[in-house]
């Protein structure tokens, strides 16, 4: 494998922890709908991208409202429980040593660009990162086209390059750019569906045995 020279990360579930929070939301906005809630274990194993198709998976119904109104009601409940995201064990610690190391880290996400931006200097990573790519609404349809963007604006050597995530849309958005997808088991899906399409990892210690 080429030396590593860049890692380019996922935002939610991966650096922020919003895990609990996410299930949280999803079921205030099922059980005002009448639907029944999940848990983590079987949120984790349904939780993927396109978002629509995820919400027609467990159980909202596109013919009462619009995929957009959904979209919308998401956004404002996230907002309500916000405030109970951490950041996940180790990721300041490991950023630290990254940037010690000279490897070049970047943010991509389907979080739309002002949120995200929002979201990483409250906890102060800002200084961490060489870029931060983020969407352009708030669909959180997939990020594979800002993913190419960012390889062309920034040059990006992609055989140099690990991205990581937690969801196996980060496997499918490694694969397209053509980095090495590795995948953290604290995130939004859980480590069985994970294991199947990428190098999965426990802790973000890990990453210094592989870079």
């Amino acid at each position: 494998m080429n030396r590593i020279t860049n890692i380019v990360w996922d935002w939610n579930g991966t650096l922020l922890n919003d895990l609990k929070v996410g299930v949280d939301v999803l079921n205030d906005m099922l059980g005002r709908r009448g639907v029944a809630p999940l848990n983590i274990n079987e949120y984790q194993k349904v939780f993927g991208f396109p978002v629509i198709d995820f919400y027609k998976k467990v159980g909202f119904d596109f013919s009462a409202e619009t995929f957009h109104e959904m979209s919308v009601d998401f956004v404002e409940t996230y907002a309500r429980y916000e405030k109970n995201t951490t950041l996940n064990p180790g990721v300041v610690e490991i950023l630290q040593q990254l940037n010690q190391r000279g490897i070049d880290c970047y943010i991509l996400s389907a979080l739309r660009q002002s949120e995200l931006i929002k979201g990483v200097e409250n906890f102060n990573l800002a200084q961490y990162f060489k870029a931060i790519y983020g969407g352009s609404d708030i669909y959180a349809s997939g990020k594979v086209g800002r993913g190419v963007e960012m390889v062309d604006e920034l040059g990006i050597v992609p055989a140099e390059t690990l991205m990581v995530g937690d969801t196996l849309h980060d496997a499918e958005v490694a694969e397209s750019l053509g980095f090495k997808p590795i995948l953290y088991s604290g995130g939004h899906n859980d480590s069985v569906r994970l294991s199947k399409v990428g190098h999965v990892i426990d802790n973000f210690g890990e990453l210094l045995n592989i870079i």
